[in-house]
């Protein structure tokens, strides 16, 4: 188990976060990828991780996911993937299988165990459920991530 805090998860999660650098994100429309990229709190004092990954074997499957001091899980996002079975022990919907989409967030003592329905996370505003670019846009911002690079599609 990662040793943070709840109200310290909390607010790492609500700090606004800047890409380290502006190159633009790549993103494949098709093919396996597996991207990370650097950002940064605004003082700079603070070091996350944004992981962009589409699975080998199923390639609508797609993941992003916020990490903080290199191994906390944030949150991630589970598009289209397996579904996930909460710890029967979780505060949220214990032993349930939630289908994709759904999201992981942080909750002390169980990590990013617990999934969460999208419809009961209200800060998460889905603006167009279709498109995965515009879930990756929806993310970010439900991240607090300011200042998006250009993103660059290939198959």
């Amino acid at each position: 188990m990662s040793a943070i805090t709840q109200s310290a998860a909390d607010a790492l999660l609500a700090l606004p976060k800047l890409f380290q650098d502006d190159s633009p994100l790549e993103f494949a429309m098709t093919t396996p990828m597996d991207c990370e990229r650097v950002l940064l709190s605004q003082d700079r004092r603070e070091e996350f991780f944004l992981t962009i990954e589409r699975g080998n074997k199923k390639r609508v499957r797609l993941k992003y996911q916020t990490r903080a001091r290199k191994v906390v899980v944030l949150a991630r996002l589970d598009l289209d993937g397996p579904a996930h079975r909460n710890p029967p022990d979780s505060p949220y919907r214990p032993n349930e299988r939630l289908p994709c989409p759904h999201l992981h967030l942080y909750r002390e003592g169980f990590d990013d165990r617990i999934a969460y329905l999208l419809a009961d996370v209200p800060q998460f505003i889905v603006t167009d459920p279709t498109k995965g670019l515009v879930w990756l846009a929806d993310f970010l911002g439900f991240c607090h991530v300011e200042g998006v690079p250009a993103i660059q599609t290939t198959v």
